[in-house]
């Protein structure tokens, strides 16, 4: 008989990534707000889309969130061997993506030792076999609300009425290039409680460019900002397994025409308190680069199972994953309940295209179109219905300001988006959609400037109108309604530290989905930030 012995293996691993030389960082880069420089996430996302819409870096894949430190270290790698190699002077007009570059040089620059990438300057060495970062930021944050409110597109911060406060630390480690470790536990308090809880945590095993996660994360999928039709970052993150490559591939035979290529899955546990208790969530996503200046992406995402009888037996997988009509009301048989969705997504990213007289330097046009699970003979076909979408356009260095940046989305959904007739809760998690925060029947009119006026310094200017529907299944109540401005710094001193402050004006109507129930709401948050780097 063999006997498993989970000490022998660990040490086997140990001994195994010690073998390997350095540590090369993976663990992810956060989806959220990290001292500001960008508003619903890590301001290095922010900073990788500028440099690839500018053509620094090839064909690149950045729709599949989170990525890992080494993807973005990469990705900078490239932009910088494209100028050191840029013999024609092609790159020496673009003036202004130096301070870009000097900033995500500055976040990467042990990554990019470690990727024998040479930098000017006295740079730390590379890391050990083993790297652990005890505290790698430290955050301190203060809020008011004028009543409970819930701040979209971050994990699901909610503040409660009144005066609200937290902190919360990252720390990371890698031993070698197999295992990373990523822990992020946070405290909360208001005016009636104070708790503490695990935000994000996580182990990750990377062999053969095959990565696998278990723990607490986030994922975004698609290229929009304010909102995606599958995956995002407006709920808590998920308890989850995940598998897919740890970096971009090429394919066999197809490699070269389709270009890098990435795939994951992920297999998520729900929370006790909901319809079906303990439901299961999966899901899948393919993202390719045909071209420098086109990503397309492909998103599936199936609610299913639950504590309840009737269980599903091991034969009825395959139907209850991949059948959309398997939940239908008129089946005898309840256990093959699935909620269904799809999403295909493109952006497109084209740079110098002032010299097509539009008022910026580069511009981005992204959309996704998505549809529900549907009934009988429509099967895979969208059903009108059923279908959501959305679009969203990016203007970079806008008119010949190499730091002002516009941004516009809308997005629409249908009366049987993100709702279901068993999941009759729809599509969230601990009272937060997973997906665009409209839930069902909603839209959303987003417009957002930013401009920095100093390179240590950021300005942000919102505007957004929003519909937003109950995912309840039939819900007989009435959608909520919002206009809202917002402004927010983001301010960097003494080189470590970092203040970000936000304020959101918001005239609601319907709050909650409670006809009558309308009024003017202020929302306020501060955060200062350490980083021990």
């Amino acid at each position: 008989m063999i006997r498993f012995r989970p000490a022998a293996l660990v040490l086997a691993v140990l001994v195994w990534a010690a073998s390997l030389g350095h540590a090369a960082d993976r663990s992810n880069i956060p989806l959220r707000n990290w001292g500001g420089g960008s508003v619903y996430r890590d301001w290095v996302y922010d900073d990788l889309e500028r440099l690839v819409t500018a053509g620094l870096a090839d064909r690149v894949l950045l729709s599949t969130k989170p990525l890992s430190r080494v993807e973005g270290a990469r990705v900078v790698g490239r932009a910088i061997e494209k100028v050191r190699g840029d013999a024609s002077g092609v790159y020496s007009l673009r003036r202004d993506l130096e301070p870009v570059l000097d900033r995500l040089i500055e976040e990467f620059r042990a990554e990019l030792r470690a990727l024998g990438v040479r930098l000017p300057g006295d740079a730390p060495s590379a890391p050990g076999w083993i790297s652990v970062v005890p505290a790698d930021r430290v955050q301190v944050r203060a809020g008011y609300a004028s009543r409970d409110l819930s701040w979209v597109n971050s994990q699901g911060l909610r503040f409660q009425s009144g005066a609200n406060g937290g902190a919360t630390l990252e720390s990371r480690a890698q031993i070698g290039d197999v295992l990373s470790l990523y822990v992020q536990p946070e405290f909360q308090a208001n005016e009636e409680l104070a708790a503490v809880r695990l935000a994000t945590g996580y182990a990750k095993l990377t062999l053969f460019n095959v990565e696998l996660l278990v723990g607490r994360d986030s994922l975004w999928w698609g290229p929009a900002l304010h909102g995606s039709l599958i995956m995002s970052n407006n709920a808590p993150p998920l308890d989850q397994v995940r598998i897919g490559a740890a970096e971009p591939f090429l394919l066999p035979w197809i490699g070269e025409w389709v270009g890098p290529t990435k795939l994951l899955l992920f297999l998520a546990e729900l929370e006790e308190r909901r319809d079906f208790k303990r439901a299961k969530l999966g899901g899948m996503r393919g993202t390719i680069a045909p071209f420098s200046f086109l990503e397309l992406g492909a998103s599936y995402a199936n609610m299913f199972d639950g504590d309840q009888r009737p269980r599903l037996k091991a034969r009825d997988y395959p139907r209850v994953l991949f059948s959309p009509t398997a939940s239908d009301q008129d089946l005898s048989d309840r256990r093959f309940r699935n909620n269904i969705l799809f999403a295909l997504d493109a952006d497109v990213r084209l740079r110098d295209v002032h010299r097509f007289f539009v008022p910026a330097r580069d511009l981005r046009i992204y959309g996704e179109f998505g549809w529900d699970d549907t009934c009988c003979e429509t099967s895979y076909i969208p059903d009108k219905h059923a279908i959501s979408g959305l679009v969203g356009i990016q203007l970079l260095g806008l008119f010949g300001v190499g730091a002002l940046e516009a941004r516009f989305e809308y997005a629409e959904t249908s009366t049987l988006s993100f709702t279901h007739n068993q999941f009759y809760r729809g599509y969230w998690t601990r009272g937060e959609v997973i997906s665009h925060f409209v839930g069902t029947e909603g839209n959303d009119y987003f417009a957002r400037v930013t401009n920095r006026l100093t390179p240590n310094l950021m300005l942000g200017l919102e505007l957004n109108r929003a519909v937003i529907g109950s995912t309840v299944f039939q819900a007989a109540v009435p959608k909520e309604r919002r206009v809202s401005g917002g402004i927010d710094l983001s301010w960097r001193f003494w080189e470590k530290y970092s203040l970000f402050g936000a304020y959101q004006l918001m005239d609601a109507t319907n709050r909650n989905f409670r006809r009558g129930d309308d009024g003017v709401d202020h929302l306020l948050r501060i955060e200062l930030t350490r980083s021990f780097r």
